[in-house]
């Protein structure tokens, strides 16, 4: 099996980066010979719980750091045959037809609709739909929600899409000393048009002039987007926190001193961020848009993500009733769960031998 689409494991920022590092491991576990391509600066060691690494450049052509990536992976694949190509994201679907012409069987993990995000130019967006329509060709879809199911069945695309969501995973012990002074309300994720950053700072600060003693905000993610990250520099106060990038394994402290954790994205996909804090614990804010509405929490927990008064007002009540606003994590897939459903589909398109499904039933957990 040949993974393409995540930068890197383990330890690498991004939705698609955390499912590969959960997920494929116990794939491997199960009996499967998992060769994972990511970014040559991701990749620190040749294997990871079992899984094959390999490196593919960099390059910021046309604005990505993805299209050599993904041309080279299809050259890596034309040396190792896989029999079944697995892609983390609809962008590493760009050159799907060649992996078809190799034979290989096609699973693509369509997590979201990237070409409405306001970043991408007019080649960047018809790159997205030129991966979205060879959709119908590969042999498996794995939707993370319904609602970008349902996007895909407006297109055409439904007869080989299954909907299999990212999983909320308790969090991690920690002994950690707290990472910010003082109580703060947390978002994570890359700083991004997408995530709705600014919106999100003008809603607080509404909601903060109103309060004696309000917590700070902290922003926990990438600031490699320059221009976004600067027009944000006028909004900032002394309350809002634009703290970086953080690796996975350090997130632990940071949600759980976190008083309320808020997700004002204008476009999702199944957010890990938001499954992490779920099984941290916290009192959630989501955005009011499909994906979120997906997760299924009341409607006290939802916002207008355009509204920053609605954000305020949000905040304002998670405040006044934090418990309130605390979801049971049971109520979603653990990571073993969202393996089994993966395995489903592998032995449904590229059955295992004899001999390698023996050690599949010795090694897979129960589920």
């Amino acid at each position: 099996m040949f993974v393409v689409g995540a930068r890197g494991v383990p330890d690498v920022e991004g939705g698609a980066e955390k499912n590969a590092e959960m997920l494929f491991p116990l794939v491997a576990a199960a009996g499967y010979r998992v060769t994972l391509v990511g970014l040559a600066d991701n990749i620190k060691a040749e294997t990871f719980k079992g899984v094959r690494l390999m490196k593919a450049p960099r390059s910021r052509f046309l604005k990505t750091d993805k299209l050599l990536y993904y041309v080279t992976a299809v050259f890596m694949a034309l040396r190792l045959r896989p029999r079944v190509v697995h892609f983390q994201g609809l962008g590493s679907a760009l050159f799907l037809w060649a992996y078809k012409l190799m034979g290989a069987k096609t699973v693509v993990r369509y997590g979201s609709a990237d070409y409405l995000v306001g970043k991408w130019g007019l080649l960047g967006k018809l790159g997205f739909l030129a991966s979205e329509f060879q959709l119908r060709f590969a042999d498996a879809v794995i939707s993370v929600t319904p609602a970008l199911a349902e996007r895909l069945a407006r297109r055409g695309i439904k007869g080989n899409v299954l909907v299999i969501a990212n999983a909320a995973d308790p969090l991690p012990a920690s002994d950690a000393a707290a990472v910010v002074d003082g109580d703060y309300v947390l978002t994570v994720g890359r700083v991004t048009a997408q995530k709705n950053v600014a919106n999100l700072i003008r809603g607080y600060e509404l909601f903060a002039k109103g309060e004696p003693n309000p917590p700070k905000l902290v922003v926990a993610g990438g600031l490699d987007e320059t221009d976004y990250v600067q027009e944000l520099q006028p909004l900032l106060t002394e309350r809002t926190v634009l703290a970086g990038k953080f690796a996975r394994s350090a997130m632990a402290p940071l949600y759980r001193d976190a008083k309320i954790y808020i997700n004002a994205s204008m476009h999702e996909g199944s957010s890990n961020a938001v499954l992490e804090a779920i099984g941290a614990g916290c009192s959630i804010l989501l955005s009011d848009i499909p994906e979120n509405r997906d997760f299924g929490f009341p409607d006290r927990c939802y916002f207008d993500p355009h509204s920053p008064d609605a954000i305020a007002e949000a905040l304002k009540r998670a405040l006044t009733d934090p418990q309130a606003f605390v979801v049971d994590p049971a109520r979603y897939l653990t990571w073993e769960g969202v393996a089994e459903r993966t395995l489903d589909i592998y032995r449904q398109i590229a059955p295992l031998g004899a001999q390698r499904a023996e050690r599949s039933a010795t090694l897979a957990p129960a589920y």
